[in-house]
């Protein structure tokens, strides 16, 4: 009986830690990194090298237009309001900014500063991400036949 008993409570336990995990990391990295959308899977090749298909990073939200620069990995949403777009920024203007996937041979549309979403969270200068974290997601992406950059 008392063998049962600790199977039990070690189960209990380990369904604890994974309800705080998967609950409480998001919304503590929400809090963190002042965004309702605090990370994204890459799910397209348009930022190789430095960010791959599957890899998962983080955004920093809460970013004005003034710590914006040219080089910048942002977030942005498009302009159907549904997507998202994972790009590096080229150009910057007075009221718009364009941006240009690193594999990309053209530059996007330029976008307003106001469908930013954030930034990539950086560290040492490059963005934070974690590889194949987000295949996941793009394997959900792909059988909805979605395509995109979030």
């Amino acid at each position: 009986m008392s063998k049962t008993l600790s199977i039990l409570k070690d189960f209990i336990l380990y369904v604890v830690i994974l309800a705080t995990i998967l609950f409480g990391v998001p919304r503590f990295l929400s809090w963190y990194l002042e965004t309702p959308y605090p990370i994204a899977a890459i799910t397209s090749g348009s930022m190789w090298p430095e960010l791959r298909e599957g890899d998962i990073i983080f955004i920093q939200g809460n970013i004005e237009k003034s710590e914006l620069g040219i080089g910048d990995v942002i977030v942005y949403r498009n302009k159907d309001g549904s997507t998202f777009t994972i790009h590096r920024i080229v150009a910057l203007g007075d009221d718009t900014l364009t941006t240009k996937g690193d594999a990309n041979f053209d530059p996007d549309s330029p976008i307003e500063y106001e469908q930013v979403v954030g930034r990539t969270f950086n560290i040492f200068g490059k963005p934070l991400n974690i590889p194949y974290l987000g295949s996941i997601t793009v394997a959900a992406s792909n059988m909805r036949g979605h395509k995109g950059d979030l």
